[in-house]
């Protein structure tokens, strides 16, 4: 689809501007006539509709490719980090330097009622209760051992 030139839509829509000023008072299914036939501003509206149309399925399309792609991309770090479980921590290619460590750790609740209620808000705040857990422990709290993350730097 070829782009609209903005000269023709200016021109067209002080067409419609002069064409409304004119037949003032016209029922609304006369003036679209009128503007239809005297004026391209249905037919430029028209083009700017198929390129939204188009647009939006581009786009629709380009999440659904998206999201293959990170699948694709998630598939092969877990295939990286069995392969550096079974290899080492730590292997330095041409292409990048590879290490497998430890993530952070998180909070997991284990009972929500013993959970202290400086932790709730709404609900609990994690933030809060994962520094504290970091500190010592907390009833009803526990932290977790963090999975297993892959670091890939390029050369």
């Amino acid at each position: 689809m070829a782009d609209i030139n903005p000269r023709k839509l200016v021109a067209a829509m002080s067409a419609v501007g002069k064409l409304k000023a004119e037949l003032a008072g016209y029922e609304h299914d006369d003036l679209l006539a009128s503007i239809e036939s005297e004026t391209d501003a249905l037919e430029l509206m028209d083009r700017i509709v198929e390129h939204v149309i188009a647009d939006e399925a581009l786009v629709e399309r380009g999440k659904a490719r998206l999201k293959r792609i990170e699948a694709r991309a998630d598939r092969h770090r877990d295939i990286l980090k069995a392969m550096m479980t079974e290899i080492a921590e730590k292997v330095e290619r041409p292409l990048a330097t590879l290490s497998l460590g430890t993530g952070p750790r998180t909070a997991i609740i284990t009972d929500q009622s013993a959970v202290p209620d400086v932790y709730w808000r709404r609900s609990i705040d994690r933030a809060e209760l994962l520094r504290a857990l970091k500190a010592g422990p907390v009833r009803g709290a526990e932290l977790s051992n963090g999975a297993s993350v892959l670091t890939i730097r390029p050369a």
